[in-house]
């Protein structure tokens, strides 16, 4: 029997990412280097180069749940214990607070002739990985989606349960022990002679690296044995720590945390997408897009084939907003909005006005109620082009950016 989407699921923070329509890694080939030498036609070897992979997910999740986990939160193993989920209203999750923080994603499957319920059987891993892209997507007709890009240097697969552990440094402490038993990886493939038991340690959301920020010990074949990791500095007072590792230990498929559609729509259309201008509500708005950027890069050292970070160079945010406007009247109030510029002058492709945007999105089954705003405090707008075509209304497209490369996801509606 084939492995069926309905069999996988993808946990992030204790519980699982809700509303993905698809989730996976990209391209995997690794690229490899032909060694050849003078003298010799043939070829001599062919040595792997360092590995970069990206791990996309399309979700219909309109809640901050995503946002939460990407900053550090984490929930718990009941349903509708999402990242995030006792924050107060008006919390607001800033895409810089994202970058340069790693995650591990654990994707648990299980045995697809069990229904709904059963146990884990098998499993995928990726640790360590940094968020690099987001972007939401909304229009008239469409669902409204969000889809995280996130980089790293490694991923497993075992026919046993991926796991993420959590502990709290008490700033004495520097050994921490696995719950349930790890199972080797053996380095290199076949011919290694090296294992390791646990992946992705992470404190306070930074990537540690192992034989340099700590050891393992234990591990082993399965069925395994617990594995304690020991820090070479004991993690601070109160230090958010994660170790992601594979059983063999009975786990169940963690389908009933799954948040109910009566917390998290089951999808958000158009209709409920509001979009305002310095607190105006603006009309005859298509379609909007928003994306935050990482400009980076992986980080490397000597005696370790994967990733030890991610190098932050700059980030960015910016979108887009088509409007097709029911008259020239109404076009014109929106360039003297965004611009700042009265109508009795001309308006010209330069624009350094920058004003308050906010995306509110609309509970469906409660309307008036907002479940998530997307805020860009500066947003600078350029006027449109003109792609007028025969037969058809125009839809003027409003590019903009965030004038300090950043938003802010917020739970409900600004404070």
């Amino acid at each position: 029997m084939s492995v069926h989407a309905g069999s996988i699921l993808h946990v992030g923070g204790q519980n699982v990412i809700d509303r993905i329509q698809s989730a996976g890694l990209g391209d995997v080939r690794l690229p490899m280097e032909t060694i050849r030498e003078v003298g010799n036609r043939e070829v001599v070897d062919k040595v792997p180069g360092e590995p970069d992979f990206t791990f996309t997910m399309e979700s219909l999740d309109v809640s901050t749940s995503v946002e939460a986990f990407l900053t550090g939160a984490t929930g718990g193993s009941a349903s509708a214990s999402a990242p995030g989920a006792s924050d107060p209203a008006g919390t607001a999750y800033d895409w810089l607070d994202m970058v340069g923080r790693c995650v591990n994603v654990p994707s648990p499957w299980k045995d697809p002739t069990t229904g709904s319920a059963g146990t884990v059987e098998a499993g995928h891993l990726v640790p360590g990985y940094y968020p690099t892209r987001i972007r939401y997507r909304f229009g008239v007709t469409d669902n409204a989606t969000q889809e995280v890009e996130l980089a790293g240097g490694s991923f497993f697969y075992g026919e046993h349960a991926p796991v993420e552990e959590y502990f709290t440094g008490d700033g004495a402490e520097d050994e921490f022990t696995t719950s349930d038993p790890a199972v080797n990886y053996r380095r290199g493939g076949s011919g290694g002679s090296d294992f390791r038991s646990v992946f992705g340690v992470i404190v306070d959301g930074t990537l540690m690296v192992e034989d340099v920020d700590y050891t393992v010990s234990g591990g082993a074949v399965a069925p395994g044995s617990a594995a304690t990791v020991t820090f070479n500095e004991a993690p601070e007072s109160g230090a958010d720590i994660r170790l992601a590792y594979f059983t063999s230990a009975a786990r169940a498929y963690p389908q009933s945390v799954h948040a109910s559609v009566n917390v998290t729509p089951g999808a958000v259309r158009g209709r409920n997408i509001h979009v305002y201008i310095d607190d105006t509500k603006i009309g005859s708005i298509q379609s909007a897009e928003l994306e935050g950027t990482v400009d980076g890069e992986a980080e490397r050292e000597l005696g370790t084939e994967e990733t030890t970070g991610r190098v932050v160079n700059g980030t960015d945010a910016r979108g887009s907003l088509t409007v097709r406007s029911r008259d020239r009247d109404r076009f014109f109030d929106l360039l003297e909005t965004i611009t700042g510029v009265a109508r009795d002058e001309i308006y010209g492709w330069f624009n350094e006005n920058t004003i308050d945007l906010q995306i509110r999105i609309e509970n469906p089954k409660s309307p008036g109620t907002i479940l998530k705003t997307l805020w860009v405090d500066d947003a600078k707008f350029q006027p449109p082009g003109t792609p007028a075509r025969v037969n058809a209304a125009t839809d003027f497209v409003f590019n903009f950016e965030s004038n300090d490369g950043s938003f802010k996801a917020v739970k409900g509606v600004p404070a």
